[in-house]
């Protein structure tokens, strides 16, 4: 009797043991598949966040680039008229040093033919 006895208790023990272990095992088991699950959401919106972040700097580029564009094209234009508007001056200033130089030819011519 006593062997039966203490072989039940070992017997309860050890089932005792291998279900704590069991349990361990699927808590651990659990645990490690929310940790995949956690990990894999957090990835994927990181990845969310990063193509959200990829298209708004797109875009504040191409703003920033089509404002460039107008303000070089604005300047562009400014330059043009500015160089237009002195080779006008430049121009204006040639052919009045022209009247100048003709008037002053004529105003010699008489004297000479004077003498």
């Amino acid at each position: 009797m006593k062997k039966i006895t203490l072989v039940t208790v070992l017997t309860a023990t050890m089932l005792t043991t291998a279900s704590a272990n069991f349990s361990f095992m699927g808590d651990m088991m659990r645990d490690m598949t929310d940790a995949a699950k956690d990990m894999r959401t957090e990835a994927t919106d990181g990845m969310k966040s990063m193509k959200s972040d990829v298209i708004d700097a797109g875009k504040e580029m191409k703003s920033e680039g089509i404002d460039a564009g107008k303000e070089m094209k604005s300047q562009g234009i400014d330059t043009g008229k500015e160089m237009k508007d002195d080779m006008k001056d430049a121009k204006d200033d040639v052919s009045d040093s022209d009247n100048a130089s003709k008037d002053e030819k004529e105003k010699e011519e008489p004297k000479k033919k004077e003498k």
